[in-house]
């Protein structure tokens, strides 16, 4: 894959492995990570791992001093990225310069035939054959709560918990797709966040 260490970034995590405490095998790769977290960025990761945590899947470069290790799903976000290092008064630290973005969760379009029955079973249906496929590829699951009325309690887990853009992605895609298709559904109430200890389904 293309994906380059600049010789500021491979001296630090070089200094990195060789000020590790003994351990035994000793840590001699590092593993790279980028993963979509619902923002326009990806989230970013560096752990110093022995060779035997390197995946039979994995992207494996070899650098002078250690090799680096890359998971399939990074290795597609970070192909022609960079990794450098940063030591500055204002910021100091590892930079990644990446010319990918992540995708947004694509929803289906048009109507669908399908969906019959009760709100509640067409609902489930509509979550289970679109909404989730759609956020899985981002790590995220939807899962219906309950329906009361007019409103549908959802809850966003996985990669969409704590997502700074659950709000965007409920209200612009996942609310406006399930009023689309099941009309008598007016407002989508998401649970997920029990910050205030009560859940709004059940209140």
């Amino acid at each position: 894959m293309d994906f380059t260490i600049t010789p500021e970034a491979e001296e630090q995590i070089s200094a990195a492995l060789e000020n590790q405490p003994d351990q035994d095998p000793p840590k001699d790769s590092v593993r790279i990570e980028a993963k979509t977290n619902g923002t326009t960025d990806f989230a970013y990761g560096l752990k110093l791992i022995t060779s035997q945590e390197c995946g039979s899947d994995d992207s494996v470069l070899e650098m002078e001093r250690f090799k680096v290790v890359i998971d399939p799903q990074s290795a597609r976000h970070l192909e022609g990225a960079t990794l450098d290092f940063e030591d500055r008064i204002v910021r100091s630290g590892f930079r990644f310069k990446n010319p990918n973005n992540p995708e947004v969760p694509e929803l289906g379009k048009g109507t669908r035939d399908d969906l019959v029955g009760a709100t509640t079973e067409k609902l489930r249906r509509l979550i289970d054959t679109e909404l989730n496929p759609a956020v899985a590829a981002h790590g995220g699951v939807i899962t219906l709560v309950g329906v009361k009325g007019d409103q549908a309690y959802l809850s966003f887990g996985g990669g969409c918990h704590g997502c700074g853009m659950v709000d965007v992605t409920l209200k612009q895609g996942v609310e406006t797709r399930i009023r689309e298709l099941i009309p008598e559904i007016s407002n989508v109430v998401d649970t997920t966040d029990h910050s205030t200890g009560e859940n709004p389904f059940y209140s």
